[in-house]
């Protein structure tokens, strides 16, 4: 079901406005100790299911390869489950954000897509970004005033 308010105009009459940060190039990798992981600092469990392939490379990697202490709680039918105490790190895949400002960007068209295939434009300073903005609102405002 589309939700979408009927444009007053053609797609290629519109410019899209975004900001990004996208994870790939404004986040990094990050420690336990860095997000402060609950897990690391307490301690987890962990069921794994030997009856499957991916059960049985898990347990494998965590006997032979992850380095992490663990305490067998019990282990029945094909289920094992495993105490890991708090003071190391979790497996999880942590990140945090990088000091680095946003992107500021300006596509052609609108949801409806970009028929003039216009560029996109990264602007370095959000000032600018923001004035083009302003300036897009207030054509957009004339041309539907004019019908």
């Amino acid at each position: 079901m589309n939700e979408r308010i009927t444009p007053n105009l053609d797609s290629q009459d519109y410019k899209t406005f975004q900001i990004s940060a996208p994870k790939e190039t404004h986040q990094r990798p990050a420690s336990c100790a860095e997000v402060d992981c609950d897990m690391a600092e307490h301690g987890w469990q962990m069921k794994i299911d030997l009856g499957t392939e991916l059960g049985q490379k898990q347990a494998y990697y965590i006997k032979h390869h992850s380095g992490r202490r663990y305490v067998v709680v019990e282990q029945r039918d094909g289920l094992v489950t495993l105490n890991f105490p708090g003071g190391q790190e979790c497996f999880r895949e942590h990140s945090v954000s990088v000091e680095r400002d946003p992107n500021f960007l300006v596509k052609g068209g609108d949801w409806r897509g970009n028929p003039l295939n216009t560029p996109t434009r990264v602007h370095t300073r959000p000032e600018h970004w923001v004035e083009e903005f302003a300036e897009n609102q207030d054509r957009l405002k004339t041309a539907i005033e004019r019908g």
